[in-house]
């Protein structure tokens, strides 16, 4: 992005008065305590404990000016803790509530609530969910930017930090502009939620909209679930389920159903854990592949609890996907993230022209069954539209090691364990699962499995979305359960076939030649790459329409500088370079590889269910998964490739909230 070169010139006086608000009552009934801050303070309920840290009366961000979030992430922040003193569980919600002094828009105000020592993540103030009930006099707009629940006796710390947006210019207006807010936590008695003794406290998060489900193992129908009731077993493996709901339409309250029509998406809990690693992929090359599937051995885990650093075999390991952003959990996309409002296949292929257009892009976001999976774009607007989806719950693109976490957490005693059928629909529609198992790889054409079973690569379309085709049936049809990760409607689906799924995760751009200078590739050359800016790893390559001279692209999307949000692999010039994977990312370890021959298509592959297996290299330094719905027993969980990070009409994308 282009920065504006008058930014510094000008300045926003910035006053956030801190008033704390506390309510805590029972049955709704809520009596409100208001306490003004001076210095160091603490406000009490019978319940709840406040803590204000700060010795300052205010946060005063005055004569200051725009700034990335890496520096705001840096600066100062507030402090306070909120303490249940209770034996009863208690649900909270913190709040942000403008005063009518205020003359600068939410919307050109960052803010990142974390719990103490957490990074947290910069926030555009106005994409928190609008507070209609005001609590403070002469408050003018409200935010609710936290809600969650606290143990009998547990004490939570939170740091606030709050700056200008670095896309704020002068040409926005809002010089010697003044900000005043108020922290608002209210409380009321909750009850206990339910809890799976087997999780070790890494039983399900919830905040901002999502909204707990259960899901109906007979048709699919959603009714939302009671907290405090049983709604989810590992155990059993069914995984904790979740909905996002369409603007406008409100929580139902629990065991009441759910229309489909008010969901704009579904995630799954994939809890923490640390797994026993069987294999340390230290695979320099091709060779001959063995049948290696096994069950995964899978401990639940803590973030509280000291991490596992096992390298070698038989040792233990937390699973990377947790400990980037030491979360207790991730919520997967349950499907490919599809376009809101594509009526064809066609229309769902969205490359959006920059990163103002991806950002814009992300309310076409949609998370369900039965529609167009969105498709030809570009991994760095796919990435800026992950970012800004659900920017509170920290949205973002989907990594190859988040990937690996789900892939071995079915292949445990938790999931199915078995090989997750595909999704052969060729219109691209999610949920989709085939009748019959595919028995060949792909070989270019379309092989009934009645005809020539020792060769069965089938697949179709649909007459229209929701409706079941000659060779697959939808989501709602309860066949279809064999594509969930569970063997059941709580799993993930679109994780074999469907389209091949951009990771958010490449090679390593070299540019000092010795292959580790931490920096992602952009892509082949100028006319294939992901739209990021950087280093070209092959501008020599293909054809005329390249312009060889350009080693760089100087224009498009920056790249993240956060590594929470990517993963990188060695540099190398070959794909069967495997050793070079992440342990726990399900790509070295499903080893030792061969090249396989499908009739007249020649494919490498791995050691678990035939998957195709092409890590990243020169010439294709973008991760793909899953594998389309073309290609038989090559798609799979366990299947890898690579790409051009380019946009194609086979690949799209998958989305996880992390927080």
């Amino acid at each position: 992005m282009v920065k504006n070169k008058n930014k510094k010139t000008f300045y926003v006086i910035l006053i956030v008065i801190i008033l704390l608000v506390i309510g805590i009552g029972a049955s709704y009934s809520l009596w409100i305590l208001t306490k003004e801050q001076t210095g160091e303070n603490v406000v009490n309920t019978s319940c709840l404990d406040v803590t204000i840290e700060n010795e300052e009366d205010d946060i005063s961000l005055k004569n200051t000016f725009p700034k990335i979030d890496e520096e705001g992430l840096k600066s100062k922040p507030y402090k306070f803790s909120i303490k249940n003193n209770c034996e009863e569980y208690a649900d909270y919600k913190i709040s942000l509530e403008m005063l009518s002094e205020t003359t600068i828009n939410s919307e050109y105000i960052k803010i990142a609530l974390s719990e103490e020592g957490d990074k947290g993540v910069g926030t555009l103030l106005n994409e928190y969910e609008v507070k209609e009930q005001l609590t403070v006099d002469g408050a003018k707009e409200g935010r609710q930017i936290k809600r969650g629940k606290l143990k009998p006796n547990e004490e939570k710390k939170y740091e606030l930090r709050i700056w200008i947006d670095e896309d704020v210019t002068k040409e926005d207006g809002v010089e010697n502009s003044i900000y005043k807010s108020k922290i608002v936590v209210e409380s009321v008695i909750g009850e206990k939620p339910y809890t799976e003794g087997i999780l070790h406290g890494t039983d399900p998060v919830l905040d901002g909209n999502l909204i707990p489900i259960k899901i109906n193992e007979e048709d699919g129908a959603v009714t939302r679930a009671d907290e405090s009731e049983k709604w989810y077993s590992y155990s059993e493996q069914k995984w904790a389920n979740a909905v996002i709901l369409r603007e406008g339409k409100t929580d139902p309250g629990a065991n009441q159903p759910i229309e489909e029509s008010d969901i704009e998406s579904y995630f799954v809990w994939i809890p923490r854990y640390r797994y026993q690693i069987f294999d340390e992929g230290n695979y320099e090359g091709l060779g001959t592949k063995e049948e290696k599937e096994q069950i995964i051995n899978i401990e639940f885990e803590s973030k509280d609890e000291e991490p596992k650093n096992g390298t070698s075999e038989k040792e233990w390991l937390t699973h990377p996907a947790f400990t980037s952003f030491d979360t207790n959990g991730i919520w997967v996309g349950k499907f490919e993230t599809g376009y809101n409002g594509a009526e064809s296949t066609g229309a769902a292929e969205v490359n959006p022209t920059d990163e103002a257009a991806s950002i814009e892009a992300a309310n076409k976001v949609i998370i369900k069954p039965n529609v167009y999976s969105w498709r030809y774009i570009q991994v760095a607007k796919a990435y800026t539209v992950g970012l800004h989806y659900e920017s509170t719950l920290n949205s973002h693109m989907v990594k190859n090691s988040e990937w690996g976490a789900v892939a071995y957490l079915q292949h445990s005693k938790y999931g199915s364990h078995e090989s997750v059928r595909i999704n052969n629909n060729s219109d691209y529609l999610t949920g989709y699962a085939a009748r019959q198992e595919p028995t060949i790889g792909y070989t270019g054409t379309n092989e009934l499995c009645s005809n020539t079973p020792e060769a069965c690569n089938e697949y179709g379309g649909v007459t229209s979305p929701g409706e079941d085709g000659t060779y697959n049936t939808n989501y709602f049809n309860k066949a279809s359960v064999v594509a969930s990760t569970t063997g059941n409607y709580s799993g993930i689906y679109d994780m074999s076939g469907g389209a091949w799924e951009h990771m958010m995760s490449g090679l390593d751009d070299n540019s000092t030649g010795d292959g580790h200078t931490g920096k992602l590739s952009s892509g082949r050359h100028n006319i294939y790459n992901s739209g990021f800016k950087g280093k070209l790893t092959c501008p020599e390559c293909d054809g005329v329409e390249v312009n060889h001279d350009i080693s760089e692209l100087t224009e498009g999307i920056d790249l993240p500088t956060d590594e929470r949000y990517y993963d990188k692999y060695d540099y190398s010039t070959s794909s069967s370079t495997y050793n070079r994977g992440i342990l726990g990312d399900a790509t070295k370890e499903m080893g030792p590889f061969q090249s396989m021959k499908y009739l007249t298509q020649s494919r490498q592959v791995g050691s678990w269910d035939n998957d195709e297996a092409g890590l990243v290299s020169l010439s294709n330094p973008w991760v793909l998964r899953g594998g389309s719905y073309i290609n038989g027993t090559g798609a799979g969980l366990f299947a890898f490739n690579n790409a051009l990070g380019e946009a194609y009409s086979n690949n799209g994308f998958r989305l996880v909230l992390a927080f």
